[in-house]
């Protein structure tokens, strides 16, 4: 029809105006014809009109199904190109484009998902995703062959076992803590926080750890055997050889010092086998690990303390000393009483690693590093760490000062890790060493 001819938004409207213009004027003649009794002209008008209106409810329709398809377009996953009905081609290209722009939108949206979700496949690590009722809502291809982890309660994952299940569930953002799967299995669950549709959510990645503990195992049999085979042997030496010139001086004939010799030779022996029976002790001892009690603790009052005892290590020598936390309004979760024992262990030793050298400093601070980790950390300008051998320092007994106990950093490491956190240590520029336990936040 010649109603066809027109496009745009304002032909259709146009092309509608029309279509009622001559449906006005049908009505108007058909009642013209019915008053002269024009009966045949009457019914022609009528169908006439009845045309014309079905034109125009046909064109009416066709634009809302155009309009309803791009309303689907928006909302399913696929759709169909509309069609542009006759009089709004413009307006049909203009939903094209907009679902075509959509349509790309959702493809990079699809690509970026299965990026991520192939790049999360690749992690050996088992990842869970956890929702604020302590739900699994998702999870990698690791979890769900290595563990046979399902969507749901945390606890129904056999592999983990009520304990571990028990565990990770309390565990907060910023954790990480060694555990025991089912099957006895090593790992350590590391847990991160973050938000999604405007809900909490935990990430929990469990990396199997059970080579590298047997790594670390045999590594510390190794320095265990070294520092006993080094003490024993410095008590045993001198134990034989007086033992040896005692059997030597029984066998001989007795002089008038013989007696007095082999008594104090045989004094010499109690005391080393006494001393030697207190390191074994003391070696006991340190094994035994400490047993936390966890209280809220203002940064601020924590330093007060730690100031007070560092002046006393000070004493009358030149060190200049000096304590921060930031930010100032900071609060510990931890044990004050054996962090603070930590905390002595280092300063002391930053105090000797600087006594009588020039220009001497001796420097605390606490800070928050990404809203999960507090981190001490002590710092002097001494002679730093040894460089054959850095990480010597936290082998028991061992020691480069003179009457030293070597002890010190090992208590402080076992305390730190029965935080949950690490102490670690690194040179500091221009000179000096920093040692930092890192504590979880909360």
């Amino acid at each position: 029809m010649v109603f066809r001819r027109f496009s745009g938004a304002g032909g259709f409207a146009l092309a509608a105006g029309l279509r009622a213009a001559v449906v006005s004027a049908l009505a108007f003649g058909i009642l013209l014809a019915a008053e002269r009794r024009l009966w045949a002209t009457a019914a022609v008008l009528a169908g006439v009109a009845g045309l014309v209106i079905l034109d125009l409810m046909r064109s009416i329709g066709a634009a809302d199904r155009t309009l309803a398809q791009f309303v689907e377009g928006m909302t399913a996953e696929g759709y169909e190109r509309p069609t542009a009905p006759i009089g709004l081609r413009a307006l049909g290209d203009a939903i094209r484009a907009a679902l075509d722009r959509l349509a790309a939108i959702r493809a990079d949206r699809q690509q970026r998902s299965d990026f991520l979700e192939a790049l999360a496949d690749t992690v050996s690590a088992a990842l869970l995703v956890i929702d604020e009722k302590g739900a699994v809502t998702g999870m990698n291809r690791a979890a769900r062959t290595g563990m046979m982890a399902t969507l749901g309660p945390l606890s129904a994952i056999l592999a983990l076992g009520p304990e571990a299940a028990q565990r990770l569930q309390a565990l907060p953002a910023g954790a990480r803590e060694v555990l025991r799967l089912a099957d006895q299995r090593a790992v350590l669950a590391t847990v991160s926080g973050f938000t999604a549709g405007g809900a909490a959510r935990r990430l929990i990645a469990i990396q199997s750890i059970a080579s590298d503990l047997d790594a670390v195992e045999l590594k510390a049999w190794q320095d265990l055997v070294r520092v006993l085979a080094h003490e024993m042997m410095n008590s045993l030496t001198p134990i034989c050889s007086l033992s040896e010139s005692i059997a030597a001086r029984l066998g001989e004939p007795h002089s008038p010092g013989t007696e007095a010799e082999i008594i104090e030779s045989a004094q010499v022996i109690a005391r080393r086998g006494q001393g030697l029976m207190t390191f074994v002790e003391r070696y006991r001892r340190l094994t035994d690990t400490p047993v936390i009690e966890k209280a809220r603790l203002p940064a601020a009052e924590f330093i007060r303390r730690l100031d007070r005892l560092a002046e006393a290590m000070i004493g009358a020598d030149a060190i200049a000393w000096s304590s921060a936390a930031h930010p100032s309004w900071l609060v510990l979760n931890a044990d004050p009483d054996l962090l603070e024992q930590a905390a002595i262990n280092l300063i002391k030793n930053a105090v000797d690693a600087v006594r009588g050298r020039p220009n001497a400093r001796v420097r605390l601070t606490l800070t928050m590093e990404d809203d999960e980790q507090i981190v001490l950390s002590v710092a002097d300008n001494g002679p730093g760490l040894p460089l054959d051998d850095p990480e010597g320092v936290f082998v028991p007994f061992f020691t480069t000062k003179a009457g030293g106990s070597g002890i010190g950093l090992t208590l402080a490491r076992q305390i730190a890790l029965s935080h949950g956190g690490r102490l670690e240590h690194q040179a500091a520029s221009p000179n000096g060493a920093v040692f930092q336990i890192t504590l979880p936040a909360g």
